[in-house]
């Protein structure tokens, strides 16, 4: 489908969303991730008819148990819905629901365009018409914990990462594929990392574009590869996932201009990418072990520990 068609198709679903009782509490569309929209919402006991949603819908309970009732495809699910449970509903399937006490949910949309093209590049074939299938009041420890590690993304406001929020989306793509859909479930194993050349211009690519919100579909076009493929083939080269190289390379960054001293702590969070001075330290702190500060004040005699970080490209 042309980009233009998928935008289109997700603004169909924002619109739906927009239309839901209550505002949402958190909600990725200002973040533009690609692949997904996403809410978090509190819902009174109501009663909805659903449109035919252009994404397959998930639902993740993120509170206590309620009592759901579902009509779909002229079938009627009932049932208890316990906390960490989720309610699949593929696209393109008009929908009724009632619920009788409040509801803490997350919804996930997923794009079917993302995920096929996931399957196609996960999956061991050329290509799939990927038939996503509904599930009811399932259990799913997987797609509970990436959707509370999504959920953390969006509670960290403007601290979120892009590059490791569409990781994210792409293992909750692949988890539907394998788990709720009509194809075969064997994926593709890659080994053996990028080619010299492929890390040298993937790392030239976020270094230089260092300070900026990434998408991952972004580094990898420069590749030629998808954001499957190249998220795992960079892992295996570097062993690092591109976000965690990205934030590495942005404390480098500030260390140098700390020891340079020609900067507040505040102005170099802000210069190499980061939200804020909380934020600069709190990654600093983990990757360095001490604060900034201390670089700041006491400079080039701390060690470095991440310099095998260009190492790895040569």
């Amino acid at each position: 489908m042309p980009r233009s068609e998928v935008e289109k198709e997700r603004q169909k679903t924002i619109r739906f969303l927009d239309e839901l009782p209550n505002q949402p509490i958190l909600s990725s569309k200002p973040r533009g991730w690609n692949g997904i929209v996403m809410e978090y919402r509190h819902h009174s006991p109501d009663e909805i008819a659903s449109p035919p949603m252009a994404q397959h819908l998930i639902t993740l309970n993120c509170g206590t148990s309620y009592q759901l009732m579902q009509k779909l495809d002229g079938r009627i699910y009932e049932g208890q819905v316990i906390k960490g449970d989720i309610i699949l509903t593929p696209a393109h399937c008009p929908s009724e629901w009632s619920w009788d006490s409040e509801v803490d949910v997350l919804h996930l949309c997923l794009e079917p365009a993302l995920v096929a093209k996931v399957a196609i590049e996960a999956i061991e074939v050329d290509e799939v018409r990927v038939e996503v299938l509904n599930r009811f009041a399932a259990a799913d420890l997987q797609i509970q914990h990436l959707g509370q590690l999504l959920l953390s993304e969006l509670q960290n406001d403007k601290l979120a990462n892009r590059l490791y929020a569409e990781s994210l989306v792409n293992a909750l793509a692949v988890h539907v594929i394998r788990e709720y859909s009509n194809i075969e479930k064997n994926v593709r194993q890659y080994s053996g990392g990028l080619s010299k050349p492929k890390l040298q211009q993937a790392i030239a690519h976020i270094q230089t574009s260092f300070n900026q919100d990434l998408s991952l579909d972004e580094i990898a076009a420069q590749v030629n590869l998808s954001a499957y493929h190249f998220a795992r083939l960079f892992k295996q080269s570097t062993g690092l996932a591109p976000h965690q190289f990205q934030i590495r390379y942005r404390v480098e960054q500030a260390k140098e201009l700390l020891q340079a001293g020609q900067m507040t702590i505040s102005e170099i969070a802000t210069a190499v990418g980061f939200y804020d001075q909380s934020h600069l330290s709190r990654h600093f702190k983990r990757i360095v072990g001490v604060s900034p500060k201390v670089i700041q004040q006491e400079g080039k005699n701390v060690l470095w520990i991440s310099k095998d970080m260009q190492d790895r490209s040569a």
